[in-house]
C-alpha cells in the first residue's frame, strides 16, 4: 500500500515541471498496478498521461473498453483525486458519472480489494478470468 499513499498523499507545496513529472511517474506505476490486480492483457487497457496545464493540473487515466479509470492532481487545491466512470467502447471519452475513490478508502489493504472488486464489476470481468 507504500505505492498508493506516494500517490495519494504526495506533498505538493512546491510547483513545478519536477513535481509533475514525479507525479505523473507514480500514477502510471499505481495504474499500472491496478492494471496487474485487473489481470488486463496488454491490448485491454491504455495508459494515458495528459499534460499539465496552469490551474488544472495533471490527469493520468486507465482506459478500457468499459472502464475509465482516473488520477488527478489539483495543485491549486492541493489535493489528488480518484475516480472512474463506466463507458462504451473506446470512441465514448465522456463515460458514465464519475465514481470518486477517497483516499482513506486507499489506505488499507480491505479498502484496495474493495476498489478492484468494484472495478472488475464495472468492467465486466467479475465472471471473466478469475
Amino acid at each position: 500500500m507504500n505505492h498508493t499513499n506516494c500517490v495519494m498523499h504526495a506533498d505538493r507545496r512546491s510547483a513545478g515541471a519536477e513535481r509533475d513529472a514525479r507525479f505523473t511517474r507514480r500514477a502510471r506505476g499505481f495504474l499500472h498496478r491496478v492494471a496487474g490486480d485487473l489481470r488486463l492483457r496488454a491490448g485491454e487497457h491504455e495508459i494515458k498521461a495528459e499534460p499539465c496545464r496552469r490551474g488544472n493540473g495533471c490527469r493520468v487515466s486507465l482506459n478500457t473498453d468499459r472502464l475509465i479509470l482516473e488520477v488527478t492532481d489539483s495543485p491549486s487545491r492541493g489535493t489528488v483525486a480518484m475516480s472512474f466512470r463506466t463507458r462504451r467502447g473506446r470512441s465514448d471519452l465522456s463515460g458514465g458519472g464519475d465514481n470518486a475513490v477517497s483516499a482513506e478508502q486507499l489506505g488499507t489493504r480491505e479498502g484496495y480489494e474493495s476498489l478492484i472488486s468494484a472495478l472488475r464489476l464495472a468492467n465486466g470481468l467479475d465472471s471473466e478470468r478469475r
